[in-house]
């Protein structure tokens, strides 16, 4: 657990990490604390301690006003820029450096599911969310990928995209 902290606070701070670092780090920004007791709380989900990790979804959401589910599973690198109304449904998956903003929801869709069972969205590596972005139901969002401000995604997008508008629309694939 302390590996995915440290890799989380390196993104952020670009130094070595120490304990009393994270710790701080913890304490005085709102988007690392959430991530912080998210991680902690995955951790007591899969070590079968459902109250404790409970206990910490409760605790993000008075501290940081947000709400992520330790029932998701998110990759190293998970950074939150800007902390408020963000919501993060269980059964979410994305892959490692996850960056998001304000406002933004990950979850279902009236109750839409994909061929596979999934419910709600499942995100690949690099993913960058801007402010207020909702991404619902089981799409498939891939590498790479730039998700514009106020962006309603409801369907699969490829990687190496760039996704803007209500509903959403490939804007262009990004350049390498």
């Amino acid at each position: 657990m302390i590996r995915e902290l440290s890799v989380d606070f390196e993104k952020m701070k670009g130094f070595s990490p120490s304990f009393l670092r994270i710790l701080h780090l913890a304490f005085s920004h709102s988007g690392y604390r959430a991530v912080f007791l998210y991680r902690i709380g995955h951790w007591l989900r899969r070590k079968n301690m459902r109250l404790m990790a409970i206990f910490c979804e409760k605790i993000m959401h008075h501290l940081c006003n947000c709400w992520i589910s330790t029932n998701a599973v998110i990759g190293q690198g998970f950074v939150i820029r800007h902390v408020g109304t963000i919501v993060i449904g269980g059964r979410v998956t994305a892959g490692e450096n996850l960056d998001i903003r304000q406002g933004i929801t990950l979850g279902g869709n009236m109750g839409k599911t994909s061929l596979d069972g999934r419910s709600q969205p499942k995100l690949g590596n690099n993913v960058l969310i801007g402010a207020g972005a909702k991404i619902l139901g089981p799409v498939e969002i891939g590498d790479n990928c730039l998700i514009g401000a106020n962006a309603v995604v409801t369907k699969d997008f490829e990687c190496d995209s760039i996704i803007g508008g209500i509903p959403a629309i490939l804007i262009r694939k990004k350049l390498n």
